[in-house]
């Protein structure tokens, strides 16, 4: 009875971090469709999002509202970078890798900014003012407002964007870049406003995740890029193209390294710390077996 109950209460925190990770690779899969570029500076809106919805809340804005703010910030702060760094390499025909390359740098760029901001306000570690209340048991663990927060954000984000790639233009003319960059252009497609669309997009799902995981945990400028492994994790399940599959991935990542690891220290006593494990074997396996899907779906 006892091995269900934990069994249970791993169900419920896995369900939280699992919609997390689902939600930011969900925008790092949608800017690499349009843009083609691996954006390592995910890690950073994420980390945005976290810091400012923490310092919103301190300042007793109401969470729901921190929420969208963290969003929009991170969305704003995407579409900078790809209009300062990205765009231009772009224009001077740099191929992916060399626009991979760059996005590691400007990660760094934007970690030790944010460092820096951290270290002058005395916000290297930081916890939200958000309260999580338990609302009932499964077993022994907590269904609390934030999932009920985390599970009503992500739906709505989800439903809106399902909406918009499967029934605007605005999506039609996604799921044409993310097919045939080139043809798009010249059947006049307006690539580069569809592009910024994108990043915002992108950008907002980073910062809405970042906030949501400063309310569950406390922050500090490193935590987009530990939790980066992830979300690259669902992303590749989803074969960096397809929607679905990456919200599936955030959850097989989700589950699998929280179940899997109390399976293994339950019985075999493996430390908890091993848990990347999990997602760098997830990473092995679906390069090897699987082929990506051909568009955004």
């Amino acid at each position: 009875m006892l091995l269900i109950e934990e069994a249970l209460r791993q169900v419920v925190s896995s369900l939280l971090v699992s919609i997390l990770y689902s939600t930011a690779a969900v925008g790092l899969t949608l800017s690499f469709n349009v843009t083609k570029i691996a954006n390592f500076a995910h890690a950073e809106y994420l980390t945005l999002g976290a810091y400012l919805a923490a310092v919103l809340t301190l300042a007793n804005l109401d969470p729901l509202l921190a929420l969208l703010f963290a969003g929009g910030f991170a969305g704003l702060v995407a579409l900078s970078i790809d209009e300062a760094f990205y765009k231009p390499l772009h224009r001077r025909g740099a191929r992916p890798l060399q626009l991979f390359v760059a996005s590691i740098g400007v990660d760094l760029f934007l970690r030790y900014l944010i460092s820096v901001y951290a270290d002058i306000g005395d916000v290297l570690f930081l916890s939200s003012r958000f309260a999580q209340q338990p609302l009932f048991y499964l077993g022994h663990g907590a269904f609390t407002n934030l999932h009920v927060i985390s599970i009503t954000s992500f739906v709505i984000f989800m439903a809106l964007l399902y909406y918009m790639v499967g029934k605007t233009k605005i999506g039609k003319a996604m799921r044409a870049i993310a097919s045939n960059p080139e043809l798009a252009m010249v059947s006049g497609i307006p690539v580069w406003k569809i592009r910024r669309i994108s990043w915002v997009i992108a950008g907002f799902a980073a910062g809405l995740a970042g906030a949501l995981w400063s309310y569950y945990t406390s922050i500090n400028p490193e935590s987009g890029w530990r939790m980066l492994l992830w979300v690259f994790s669902a992303s590749i399940i989803g074969g960096f193209t397809s929607i679905w599959q990456t919200v599936l991935g955030g959850f097989i990542i989700g589950y699998s390294e929280n179940m899997v690891m109390w399976f293994l220290n339950s019985v075999f006593g493996v430390d908890p710390a091993y848990k990347p494990l999990i997602p760098y074997g997830v990473i092995v396996v679906t390069l090897l077996i699987r082929k990506p899907p051909a568009l955004l779906r």
